[in-house]
C-alpha cells in the first residue's frame, strides 16, 4: 500500500472515532433543547453544547480533509476546494456540493459570530443537530468508496 493510502486509512480511522464523539455529543445535546432561557443554563448544559458544537466543526473539517486526500489519490486538481467537492458530488459521496457549502457556512457562523441573540443561537444548534447525519452519510459514502475503490477501510 501507497504511503498516501496509509494517510488515507489514519484519517479514515480518526473520522470513525471522531463520528463515535460526535454521535454522542448530538444525543446530549438533543436532551437540552429547547431553550427557553439561554442565561439559565446550567454550566453542564453550556459544556454539553460547546462540546457538540467542537465536535460537529472538527468533523466536517477532517471529513473535508480526507476528501480531500481521496481527491489527490484520484489525481484531481485540489487547488479549489470547490473542485474536490465537485469530484466528491461526482462520485456519489455528496449529494451537492452546495450542500456542504451550506453546513460549513453554518458551522463557520456558530463558530465566529458571538450571537447574544437566543434565536439565533438556538437556530444555528438546531440546524447542526438536522445537519449531522448528513454529514454521516456523507462519511459512510465516502468509506464506502474507499473500500471499493482501494480495498481499505479504517483499522
Amino acid at each position: 500500500m501507497t504511503e498516501h493510502l496509509n494517510l488515507i486509512v489514519r484519517q479514515l480511522t480518526h473520522l470513525q472515532r471522531m463520528r463515535e464523539y460526535l454521535a454522542h455529543s448530538v444525543k446530549r445535546c438533543e436532551k437540552v433543547f429547547p431553550v427557553s432561557n439561554w442565561h439559565s443554563l446550567s454550566l453542564e448544559q453550556h459544556e454539553i453544547l460547546a462540546a457538540f458544537r467542537i465536535r460537529f466543526s472538527e468533523f466536517q473539517e477532517h471529513l473535508g480533509k480526507t476528501m480531500k486526500a481521496v481527491a489527490i489519490e484520484e489525481e484531481v486538481e485540489v487547488e479549489r476546494f470547490g473542485s474536490v467537492l465537485a469530484f466528491m458530488e461526482k462520485l456519489g459521496v455528496l449529494e451537492s456540493a452546495d450542500r456542504w457549502k451550506i453546513i460549513r457556512e453554518l458551522r463557520n457562523a456558530v463558530n465566529h459570530e458571538y450571537e447574544e441573540d437566543a434565536d439565533r443561537l438556538t437556530q444555528f444548534f438546531i440546524e447542526m443537530i438536522h445537519a449531522t447525519p448528513e454529514l454521516f452519510d456523507f462519511h459512510q459514502k465516502l468509506l464506502n468508496f474507499c473500500s471499493e475503490a482501494y480495498g481499505v477501510k479504517p483499522e
